[in-house]
């Protein structure tokens, strides 16, 4: 592997990280085939990071709990149709593989990778499509389905994501000529994402409204202040927390390319 020194090259070897994540952290090789689990290892959801994640699929699908993947670089969490997972009938989807790799939270605002940064990450691969939504950056990809899902199509999307902090990488793969390698596969990927908001807290408005229910009663109006000793030094508060922090994708990704080894 080659040595990356600027900041484009780690911003796009972090990001490739996000989605080659549950590659490492498979210890069963590199292949995942949905299959019949028993109904104790299929889960509805997952929550990650004291649930400041919570992984779910949209309807229809599930998490195969016996292949998630913990581990100090992230977590991995594969999802199939909850028919194939447990042999019930249940809401008729598509046959598809859908995974989400999820990178710890660094001290750093995490910003959303753009779509061509994700198509870079995994050059020379050729990117189809590159679509970059609100929320949600996309990329199909022309090859590599096939080698995590056996008998599948090719071509793949993948997406990129922030949840409260955390880099999310999402991948959706299909059976060989399946329409999930075209539009439907766009669709099926952004359904994961409003799936994942809807389901993990938001921090920030978490965090407002404890903050208002906190606060000290207001100092009454006939309230005399205490005399002031002020010998016009500066009092304003050197508190490290209130200092500007730096922002941007760059600073997210040199914070988790020194620790990525």
């Amino acid at each position: 592997m080659s040595t990356w020194t600027s900041d484009g090259p780690a911003a796009r070897r972090m990001v490739r990280r996000a989605f080659v994540l549950g590659v490492c952290l498979s210890l069963a090789g590199c292949v995942i085939a949905p299959q019949t689990r028993s109904q104790s290892d299929v889960v509805q959801q997952v929550a990650l990071y004291d649930g400041e994640v919570v992984v779910s699929g949209p309807p229809g699908y599930c998490i195969d709990g016996a292949h998630i993947r913990r581990g100090a670089s992230g977590a991995f969490v594969p999802m199939a149709s909850c028919e194939s997972l447990t042999g019930t009938p249940g809401v008729p989807v598509q046959a598809a593989l859908m995974t989400v790799s999820v990178l710890p939270r660094t001290g750093a605002p995490a910003q959303r990778p753009t779509a061509q940064e994700i198509a870079a990450s995994m050059a020379p691969i050729e990117a189809l499509d590159v679509i970059d939504g609100p929320d949600l950056s996309m990329v199909r990809f022309a090859m590599g389905g096939g080698q995590l899902l056996p008998g599948g199509d090719p071509r793949y999307w993948r997406g990129g994501m922030v949840i409260n902090g955390h880099l999310l990488g999402l991948s959706v793969y299909g059976p060989a000529g399946s329409s999930l390698a075209g539009a439907d596969g766009r669709r099926l990927l952004s359904d994961l994402a409003q799936a994942l908001q809807a389901g993990s807290p938001d921090l920030v408005l978490v965090s407002a409204s404890e903050s208002a229910t906190s606060e000290p009663p207001s100092q009454t109006p006939d309230a005399a202040p205490e005399p002031s000793n002020d010998t016009g030094a500066d009092t304003s508060s050197t508190d490290p927390d209130t200092e500007p922090r730096p922002t941007g994708l760059r600073s997210l990704l040199s914070g988790l390319f020194r620790n990525s080894g």
